[in-house]
């Protein structure tokens, strides 16, 4: 019980600090697209975002040496402080240039950053209560997305983007202060260099670990269709306003704070994740494709649509994260980087694929074939070895 102690106080502070980034994050994760439209065309905006993840699969490449050298706790100061930089760029930069290399570094940093909370996270678990932790873990997040786009939509009332950027440089300080006090001493694992094609031919070989890959992707292609092209929709086409449209968001995000922690300690103690993987991609995929055909102007009837699609993804995301934690430990980061990787490499691919298809099809039919391949993962939740 006293060896658990300071495991247990540990994971508390590494859930304050995703809180308190995650929280940093989100005003602006609903905003970017928006705000970016300032200065490119809606078609140019997917090859934006496609850029910035495509520099942040770089970033998880050579990332290790700096851990190697300096330490997670370093390692992750100096990727908080670079994000502020690209913060004050972006509320205060009028050159169209400066605010989408601000845009692209601050992506990497942050898509970096979670990857640093997830290694002090998993050195601070053990593998019987990892969908409890995740779940934890998850639930701490998605009340800051809650709260994040609520704010935002507050602050843009009268378009003022700097506010919100503003917003996110001030609760980054007591990310600063927090990890100075509790995590100077972190006692760091054995980073090795990432093999990707090693790392590649492990997870082919490996039926489940293949499936949960490929479970991770889908539901990082919905996603970032989803962050892009929803606010997008909805104040252009819907007709809702910026703060309408963030609000409408948070409260659809509701279903993560609701589901995912009770969620994750059922996988751990009655049911395994395949279940709940099954369930959730097909709520997923309908409430999604539904998305097409709703023509209503109603806000409460777009917050119950848009809960539906989160009440799926919530069921997705704790039970893939649950699963593939469980298969790995904190000394694999080869793996966990991979996985991690998955996301800016999805979020290279879709924001392409779907300004591709904004030539042929118009945006609202972007939720019918997301939502269509949403469905596949119901086959990759089939395949899985459950864990009960």
């Amino acid at each position: 019980m006293q060896a658990a102690q300071p495991k247990l106080i540990g994971r508390n502070i590494v859930y304050l600090l995703t809180f308190l980034f995650t929280l940093h994050v989100t005003p602006a994760t609903y905003i970017e697209s928006s705000f970016l439209g300032q200065f490119v065309s809606t078609h140019v905006l997917g090859f934006i975002f496609s850029l910035a993840s495509v520099v942040s699969i770089f970033a998880f490449i050579y990332v290790r040496p700096a851990l190697r050298r300096f330490g997670n706790y370093k390692t992750f100061t100096f990727v908080i402080l670079v994000e502020l930089l690209t913060l004050l760029a972006m509320a205060f930069s009028t050159t169209g240039w400066m605010v989408l290399t601000a845009f692209i570094i601050g992506h990497t940093m942050r898509n970096l950053a979670f990857f640093h909370l997830d290694i002090f996270l998993e050195e601070l678990s053990s593998d019987k209560d990892t969908g409890s932790i995740r779940g934890i873990y998850l639930t701490v997040m998605n009340i800051s997305f809650i709260i994040g786009p609520i704010i935002g939509g507050m602050l843009l009332t009268n378009g003022d983007y700097w506010k919100v950027f503003m917003l996110s440089i001030i609760l980054l300080a007591p990310v600063l202060y927090i990890m100075h006090l509790y995590l100077t001493n972190f006692r760091d694992p054995d980073y090795k260099d990432l093999k990707l094609t090693y790392t590649a031919k492990r997870v082919l070989r490996s039926t489940n670990l293949y499936s949960i890959f490929a479970i991770n992707s889908l539901l990082r292609l919905f996603y970032a269709w989803m962050t892009i092209y929803t606010p997008l929709y909805l104040i252009t086409h819907a007709g809702f306003s910026i703060s309408q449209t963030m609000l409408i968001i948070g409260l659809a995000l509701i279903a993560f704070v609701l589901l995912q922690g009770p969620l994750g300690y059922l996988a751990d103690k009655v049911t395994g994740e395949k279940e709940f993987l099954i369930a959730g991609f097909l709520i997923l995929g309908f409430a999604t494709a539904f998305l097409s055909f709703l023509d209503s102007r109603s806000f409460w009837i777009w917050v119950i649509a848009l809960f539906m699609t989160r009440v799926g993804a919530s069921m997705v995301e704790v039970m893939a994260e649950s699963y593939f934690f469980k298969k790995i430990d904190s000394e694999d980061l080869n793996v966990i980087g991979f996985f991690r990787m998955l996301r800016p490499f999805v979020y290279t691919l879709a924001p392409l694929l779907a300004s591709l298809l904004l030539f042929i099809v118009h945006i609202k039919y972007l939720f019918l074939l997301l939502g269509i391949i949403m469905l596949y993962g119901v086959k990759y939740s089939l395949a899985l070895k459950d864990t009960r």
